[in-house]
């Protein structure tokens, strides 16, 4: 596996979920040979699977007859039917959206649960779901209107400040990084130039933890000691529960909010529930919530259609910008934070679900300009 870290060519998703699981690995303490190689093979089944999935929409985005004057064309014409101004008003929506549910979350709360941690179980649900919306709005503002970098990242830091304040260090780090991306994928930022905002958002998300541990009066580095104890975790559900769940994470993120049948705990209620711990949620990570449900072959097959999905998606974002560049954005964010945190919230799997509506637009609207194309010759 050669990582592509070229610094004249972009850093792609893929690359940096490879990095961060070695990091997981690296960081994590007194974890087994399995649990490390079992995070290490999904890494890399996701990184071949990126390649696979952008090399075959980008093969289908292509002339059937292979000319090359038409090669990549249809995304250009599609490219030049998209509203970009609508986009913009659907973003700013999002935003306004998101800020007033934001406010009305700490105005329920009666509190500030960035300082107050403990307060943080009394917010509203569905407040907080739509409060989510505005990293997504602001994901695709960047992307479809010309601002300048110190414009940009001045209103991202408001933006987080507001964030911040329901103390979610996650959606913290989905607004910043979305952002990130937004700019170095549509070349607003160079892999130098990258490398200031990351470090910023590094210092944030540390500043973030240790209030949080200063809150809870919890000694010890608050970054190596979570991952530490992810790792753990992760561990535990690796040596005790191959596939045994049957599915009940997932369903449970549905269930939960009483979509579907099923049980009415949280997926993480029920992780802590199930390592005997009551009254907290648990993250099992990325890799321990589909273990856990599916086993290994549940680790094949997951990780390799969400490579696949996430590399037809970059393809795609990279030729349109617009509101795909800033849905693809918030999802490889989540990706990236699911590492952690695993993919098992509701707005989380209804972002994923945009994401796959819009990769299906464009495959359905390229398909239509192929066979215009076909009539006229």
């Amino acid at each position: 596996m050669n990582l592509n870290l070229n610094l004249k060519e972009k850093v792609n998703p893929h690359d940096i979920f490879v990095l961060i699981s070695c990091m997981f690995v690296i960081l994590a303490s007194n974890i087994s040979i399995t649990t490390g190689a079992i995070v290490l093979f999904c890494a890399t089944f996701l990184y071949i699977s990126f390649i696979v999935g952008k090399r075959l929409i980008k093969l289908y985005m292509t002339s059937d007859d292979n000319e090359n004057d038409d090669n990549e064309n249809f995304l250009t014409k599609l490219k030049q039917n998209i509203n970009y101004e609508k986009q913009t008003k659907i973003g700013l929506l999002l935003i306004t959206i998101g800020a007033l549910f934001t406010v009305a979350d700490l105005i329920w709360v009666s509190g500030v649960p960035l300082f107050d941690p403990a307060s943080r179980k009394f917010l509203n649900v569905g407040f907080t779901a739509f409060a989510h919306l505005l990293p997504l709005g602001w994901a695709i503002v960047v992307s479809c209107v010309e601002m300048s970098k110190k414009k940009v990242f001045t209103y991202s830091l408001v933006f987080a400040t507001l964030i911040a304040l329901l103390g979610y260090r996650t959606q913290v780090i989905i607004l910043l990084l979305s952002t990130i991306f937004v700019m170095y994928y549509n070349n607003k930022l160079s892999n130098k130039q990258v490398v200031y905002p990351v470090v910023g958002l590094a210092l944030i998300v540390l500043v973030m933890s240790v209030l949080r541990f200063y809150a809870l009066n919890i000694g010890g580095n608050p970054i190596v000691s979570r991952i530490q104890l992810t790792m753990n975790i992760l561990d535990m559900v690796i040596q005790n529960f191959e596939g045994s769940l049957q599915g009940i994470l997932h369903t449970a993120i549905f269930s939960s909010y009483g979509l579907i049948p099923g049980v009415s705990s949280g997926p993480r209620t029920i992780v802590a529930n199930n390592l005997g711990i009551e009254g907290v949620t648990i993250t099992p990570t990325i890799f321990g919530a589909v273990f856990a449900d599916f086993g290994y072959l549940g680790l094949v097959s997951y990780f390799g259609l969400l490579g696949m999905f996430i590399g037809a998606l970059h393809y795609i974002s990279s030729k349109l910008n617009g509101i795909f560049m800033g849905i693809y954005a918030i999802l490889i964010a989540y990706l990236l934070a699911g590492i952690e945190t695993g993919l098992l919230d509701l707005d989380v799997v209804c972002f994923f679900g945009l994401g796959a509506f819009s990769l299906l637009y464009v495959v359905y609207e390229v398909h239509k300009l192929k066979n215009k194309a076909k009539n006229k010759k």
